[in-house]
């Protein structure tokens, strides 16, 4: 693919205070606040597709927030790659930036620049109104990747068209989120259905009813 834009350097973090035994003990930051989390959702739905997983090269969390998600890859994964638009201070305290690295923007299916309001795409939400840059995931070239987990409000099925060429090399196992926030004019499942049309099937799904993990064949 050509590459249209410069790859955002990775963020650069003043120190890196994660400690693994309190992480191990579920002691983290969360979106919630700092405590004790033994079956936060993010865990849970890892440990729901761990059982799927083919390879432990290279995982990717898209839309990782605090890295309550992240935190867990990092556990088995060589190597973990996570994007937020928003820069979380305490993402530093939940995950090993010696196996982490962190971008911040945004992910989609073309270059640009998007309007976001907090950490969603829809003004009702009353968050602060900021523009993000968007990169697509197939620009940044990734090697081995075996998992990606993907929890972008509403923008899934975008992250997906930009990460065409990953699919296609790598077919890995995929997390997707698909709640009840949808963009105008799309609806509530179309990244799940874009998945199935390129090969994949839900092997399994949260108690939400959330979380899909999609394998392909």
């Amino acid at each position: 693919m050509e590459k249209t834009r410069d790859l955002p350097s990775p963020t650069q973090w003043r120190d890196n205070p994660y400690d693994e035994d309190l992480v191990d003990r579920d002691y983290i930051f969360s979106i919630d606040g700092l405590g004790t989390y033994p079956k936060h959702f993010c865990k849970m739905s890892y440990l729901l597709s761990r059982p799927f997983i083919k390879n432990f090269r290279t995982a990717i969390d898209i839309g990782c927030r605090l890295g309550e998600f992240t935190c867990q890859m990092q556990r088995d994964f060589r190597r973990v790659y996570a994007f937020d638009p928003n820069l979380w201070r305490p993402f530093r305290y939940n995950v090993d930036l010696n196996k982490v690295t962190h971008y911040r923007c945004a992910l989609g299916d073309e270059v640009g620049e998007i309007e976001m309001f907090g950490g969603t795409h829809t003004s009702s939400t009353g968050g602060d109104t900021k523009t993000v840059p968007v990169l697509t995931l197939d620009m940044f070239e990734f090697d081995d990747v075996d998992y990606i987990k993907i929890d972008v409000e509403g923008f899934e099925k975008k992250v997906l068209l930009g990460a065409q060429q990953t699919l296609d090399r790598y077919s890995p196992l995929i997390v997707i989120e698909q709640n009840h926030v949808v963009l105008d004019g799309d609806h509530q499942y179309a990244a799940k259905e874009y998945l199935e049309s390129l090969g994949y099937r839900v092997a399994a799904v949260d108690v939400r009813g959330w979380d899909f993990v999609m394998v392909r064949g």
